[in-house]
């Protein structure tokens, strides 16, 4: 299996920087998907690649969506796009999760196709 490549939906996301610092550590990729709708400062960092979209309804999700894989994790808060990314068999983990909380997994909810389930 390849090393996963981390996709951020990152108009909403307010957890970039910890992204950034996970991925640093860990060797990941890592690819800052945008419309444009909020400023985003680049990082000047070799692993971080910034995506811009069309400013199009959904054209983030779509850009993740089309190009995550089974080993990629997706940090979004956009349920419909984090069902999108478990149906491919990825991983999709809302910016609010941390150790001990809850998260989305792959495992079929009714809600959304995923059911929630602890991170450690």
């Amino acid at each position: 299996m390849s090393n996963p490549t981390i996709y951020v939906d990152a108009d909403a996301c307010p957890v970039r920087e910890e992204v950034f610092r996970v991925a640093g550590r860990t060797g990941l990729k890592v690819y800052v998907v945008s419309n444009g709708s909020r400023p985003i400062r680049p990082p000047q960092l070799p692993f971080v690649h910034m995506v811009m979209v069309d400013e199009k309804p959904d054209a983030a999700d779509d850009w993740i969506a089309e190009r995550i894989t089974p080993a990629d994790i997706c940090v979004t808060a956009d349920i419909p796009l984090a069902s999108r990314c478990l149906a491919k068999g990825a991983r999709a983990v809302p910016p609010t999760a941390r150790p001990g909380r809850r998260t989305i997994s792959a495992t079929p909810w009714p809600a959304a196709n995923c059911r929630v389930t602890y991170v450690n």
